[in-house]
């Protein structure tokens, strides 16, 4: 849209201001105060959309300047390394830190899941670990924390009934029922934790073996 010059730029916006007030809480006491309330980054877009995959030759974020978008990929390697930084930096004063938790693995390449495997220690979704049983066991093993949001889903990638949540839940990865835009999707009026149980309760434990 012409709003910025470089991917540079939006790293900039997001992240100079971090970077300033850590080292000198005066110089924005609000954002001072608000980063107290921050837990996580998120990153939100339509994974399903092509792309190209990130190489050794790629442009630098400065050096970014077409109209294309970066990769997934490439997005998470540099919010990954910049929020790296910014949180040893609040870490060594005292301050609070910073979780990366972008969605991943609702649609796309499931090479997407494989890079917040290096970089996160949560994510959204991850309905595509389905589809990996490698990429599956190693959030087992490490347990990464899956934010996972059926409903939204369903309007979306995958129909309710075929969601792996309930799959995920008694193979003993680390997940949760998220809520994910609830005023937009919903689906009955009963609370959020009886649809849960109706769900996990599609799935028998005696199919888990």
């Amino acid at each position: 849209m012409g709003i910025v010059t470089s991917f540079q730029n939006i790293l900039d916006n997001i992240f100079l201001p971090l970077f300033e007030v850590t080292v000198d809480p005066e110089s924005h006491p609000q954002l001072h105060i608000f980063l107290k309330q921050v837990v996580g980054l998120n990153l939100v877009d339509d994974e399903s959309k092509p792309e190209r995959r990130p190489t050794k030759h790629m442009p630098t974020p400065a050096q970014w300047t077409n109209i294309f978008n970066p990769a997934f990929l490439y997005y998470v390697y540099y919010c990954y390394a910049n929020l790296y930084t910014l949180n040893k930096l609040r870490e060594s004063k005292g301050m609070t830190t910073i979780r990366f938790r972008p969605h991943a693995g609702e649609a796309g390449d499931v090479d997407h899941l494989a890079s917040t495997f290096l970089t996160c220690q949560n994510i959204g979704h991850g309905i595509n670990l389905r589809k990996s049983p490698v990429l599956q066991y190693l959030y087992y093993l490490s347990q990464i924390g899956l934010a996972m949001s059926p409903l939204s889903n369903n309007s979306l990638f995958l129909d309710y009934h075929r969601n792996p949540l309930p799959i995920f839940f008694l193979r003993g990865l680390n997940v949760s029922l998220s809520t994910d835009d609830p005023l937009q999707i919903h689906l009955t009026k009963e609370p959020r934790c009886f649809k849960i149980l109706v769900l996990l309760q599609t799935t028998p434990l005696t199919s888990i073996k």
